[in-house]
C-alpha cells in the first residue's frame, strides 16, 4: 500500500511530467537528458507550425490533441523552424537524429523521408560554412534515395489519386553531381527519378545535361570530308 509520501512524489513527478506534443510521444525523458534548460526554451521559442494554435508551450505543455500523425514528422517540423540560424544547427542536428531513429524503430517510411528531407534542407543551408556539410548532404540524400520505392508505395497508399510531390534527395544530388562536371551519373539519377513517377520536370533536366555532357566529351576531328580516319 503506497505512504502519504508515495503519493507526495507520484503527484511531484507527474506536475513535471513533460506534456504536449512531445508528451504524447514519450519523448520526455528524452528531451529532459539531452537538452539543457536553454536549449529547451531556445527550442519551444522557435517552434511554430499552421496547424499548432499559436501561444503557450505546445512542446511540452497541455494535453491538448496531438497535431502530428508520427513522431518523426512532429520532430522534422521542429527542425525545420530551427534551420536559418547558425546557432541553431546543432539542436536540429540532434532532433533529427532522434527522428531517424523512431522513424526506423517504428517503420514509418514516410517520416522517415521528410526526416532525410529535412536533413538536407539543413546541411545545404550551411554548407558554405560547415567543413561537414557537403558529405552530411550526400549521405541523406543517399539514404533518402535508397527507400525511395518504398516511399512512393507509402505516398501512393495515403494519397491514391495525388501525384508524387518531388523529391529533394533525387533534386539534390543530381545539381551536385552536375557541379562536379559528373553529368551521366547525374542523367542516371535524373531518370530514376523520372521512373518512379517524384514531382519534377526530369525529361527536362536530363536533356540539359545530356547536352553538357556531349559538349564535355572530346570531339573527333576528321582528316578529310570522305570521314575516313580521324586525325
Amino acid at each position: 500500500m503506497a505512504t502519504t509520501t508515495d503519493l507526495i512524489a507520484r503527484l511531484c513527478y507527474r506536475r513535471h511530467e513533460t506534456e504536449g506534443q512531445l508528451g504524447y510521444f514519450g519523448l520526455g525523458p528524452w528531451w529532459s537528458s539531452v537538452f539543457a534548460k536553454a536549449e529547451q526554451d531556445r527550442i519551444e521559442a522557435a517552434f511554430h507550425h499552421p496547424t499548432v494554435p499559436t501561444g503557450g508551450r505546445p512542446l511540452t505543455r497541455g494535453r491538448g490533441p496531438c497535431y502530428f500523425p508520427s513522431t518523426a514528422v512532429l520532430l522534422s517540423v521542429v527542425a525545420g523552424c530551427l534551420r536559418d540560424a547558425p546557432q541553431d544547427r546543432h539542436l536540429a542536428s540532434k532532433i533529427l537524429a532522434k527522428a531517424e531513429e523512431r522513424a526506423q524503430a517504428e517503420d514509418d517510411i514516410i517520416g522517415l523521408h521528410l526526416v532525410y528531407q529535412e536533413m538536407i534542407r539543413l546541411h545545404s543551408k550551411w554548407r558554405d560554412h560547415s567543413l561537414d556539410a557537403l558529405d552530411l548532404i550526400y549521405g541523406a540524400c543517399h539514404k533518402q534515395i535508397t527507400l525511395s520505392a518504398a516511399a512512393a508505395q507509402a505516398f501512393h497508399e495515403l494519397h491514391p489519386r495525388e501525384p508524387l510531390p518531388a523529391h529533394i534527395g533525387y533534386l539534390t544530388l543530381a545539381v551536385l553531381l552536375e557541379q562536379e562536371g559528373s553529368y551521366s551519373k547525374a542523367i542516371e539519377i535524373c531518370k530514376q527519378a523520372r521512373d518512379q513517377g517524384w514531382g519534377g520536370n526530369w525529361t527536362w533536366k536530363i536533356g540539359c545535361l545530356a547536352k553538357k555532357r556531349d559538349e564535355q566529351e572530346p570531339r573527333v576531328k576528321f582528316a578529310s570530308r570522305s570521314g575516313l580516319g580521324p586525325v
